[in-house]
């Protein structure tokens, strides 16, 4: 008997073409980019329309702002008040080493919840965050020093994302920086854009907005806590007397009395105005955006009037979502700069370990998970001993068992779940197994049936 041999297919190199090796949309033909040269520019309207002089020092006014302010602090706080950990890349030893070193270096060596703070606000606000690393040897070991976190209007950056300083004697280009030196975290990052694009692009406006309505709120307050004086004189009062009732009347909001030339008529107009918008419900309205711009709700914050703690506790989910995403792209940061660095210069070959900000679990709604499954299994075991009460009148297992699995409530079990099951409905037939048996037998002996019947009758009759 002949048999055929299947071929194998080998598997072959695969070639990859020259121009798939390289970022062809890179920073250096990119049309969005203003005014390429050997640093790279910001891609931030707002910086570009507002920034002037002060360039990025326009988002430090929206840290004036109290309530922008304590919406950005009250992100940032949330992770770091996080437990944080070092995961190693594997289970080798090696792996396991580097992890321990990496650990004792965040824990002992550096202050991380500072780190953490310093990077993460800076980036949310700004795009990115530089921070320099100073070493130093302990021993046979490369060890951080200290971290040091700069002020962003220092640096640009080139084509390569690599960061430039800028010096009193290079302003433009700035000066090529040494590597396994400057961290740098970015937030927001879009296409070429090496800046980032932090919150503060955003807040910018909700924030002037604001500063405008409480200056016109002032000047409100200012006229109806002092209302202009008005002071009407007869026809032919020469000039220099009407300025010199005009210097009496602008010292009117400070002084007891007053006086005036006979004839003179001294009335005052009242600040007054109409509709239900005030300057508060306007000023309201810019923090309930401030708020939402940076934690993506308002509840946490200010449940209002009409407010629920239902409502209140989907707005916390929205933040810890916010909070999960900054973590991470710390973490990202961290894995990719620092750590590696660490890693390769104390344990080359290692794995890079990672180090992450932990989720807080939440109690109650474990709780309510675990009641919610502990319900469904209570449904389901009761839905299948109604179905194995049905299945105890069927004697034969193969049609028994097609009726059992019918339901979809075993699809999850395995075949000798199932078999077992199937198995458990002699529980529920009269004469269980045994009867049903004896029954098989008697339908394919006659002698056996007369004799299975007469036994049946004796056991009815007594």
């Amino acid at each position: 008997m002949k048999t055929k041999s299947k071929a194998i297919a080998v598997q072959t190199r695969k070639n990859i073409p020259a121009a798939g090796t390289v970022l062809i949309a890179n920073a250096r033909n990119d049309i969005t980019i203003p005014y390429y040269s050997g640093a790279l520019q910001h891609a931030d309207d707002t910086l570009i329309q507002r920034g002037g002089g002060k360039g990025l020092k326009i988002y430090d006014e929206i840290e004036r702002d109290t309530h922008a302010f304590a919406m950005l602090q009250k992100r940032v706080k949330h992770l770091i008040a996080r437990d944080w950990e070092v995961k190693a890349a594997s289970t080798s030893a090696l792996d396991i080493k580097a992890a321990d070193f990496a650990r004792d270096v965040y824990t002992n060596m550096i202050s991380f919840d500072r780190l953490t703070e310093d990077m993460v606000s800076g980036a949310m606000l700004k795009g990115f965050a530089p921070t320099e690393s100073v070493w130093a040897r302990d021993g046979s070991r490369i060890i951080p020093e200290d971290v040091v976190t700069h002020d962003q209007r220092r640096f640009v950056f080139d084509e390569n994302w690599r960061p430039r300083l800028l010096t009193w004697a290079n302003m433009r280009d700035g000066l090529e920086l040494p590597d396994r030196k400057f961290i740098v975290h970015r937030f927001g990052i879009k296409g070429n854009n090496p800046y980032g694009l932090g919150l503060g692009t955003r807040l910018f406006w909700p924030v002037l907005f604001k500063r405008e309505g409480i200056a016109f709120w002032l000047h409100f307050l200012d006229k109806y806590a002092g209302p202009t004086v008005v002071g009407k004189t007869p026809y032919g009062v020469l000039s220099a007397d009407q300025q010199k009732l005009l210097n009496t009347l602008q010292g009117i909001r400070t002084s007891a009395a007053v006086t005036v030339p006979v004839g003179t008529d001294v009335e005052f107009l009242e600040a007054s105005r109409s509709g239900s918008v005030t300057y508060q419900d306007f000023l309201a309205y810019w923090d309930k955006a401030i708020s939402i711009c940076v934690n993506g709700e308002t509840l946490t914050t200010d449940i209002g009037s009409s407010g629920s703690r239902a409502a209140s506790e989907t707005h916390a989910d929205m933040l810890d979502l916010l909070v999960d995403g900054d973590g991470d792209l710390f973490s990202d940061t961290l894995r990719e700069q620092f750590t590696t660095w660490l890693i390769e210069y104390n344990y080359p070959g290692a794995g890079i370990p990672s180090v992450y900000r932990l989720r807080p679990s939440n109690e109650k709604e474990k709780a309510e998970v675990r009641k919610a499954k502990a319900d469904a299994a209570t449904a389901e075991n009761n839905a299948i001993g109604v179905i194995l009460v049905t299945a105890g009148q069927i004697d034969d297992d193969k049609i028994a068992r097609e009726y059992v699995t019918s339901f979809g409530l075993t699809d999850h079990l395995s075949d000798a779940a199932i078999d077992n099951l199937v198995e458990a409905r002699f529980a529920f037939m009269e004469g269980g197994k045994r009867a049903r048996d004896m029954r098989e037998i008697a339908k394919t002996s006659a002698t056996f049936a007369a004799l299975f019947d007469g036994v049946k009758k004796k056991t009815m009759n007594a």
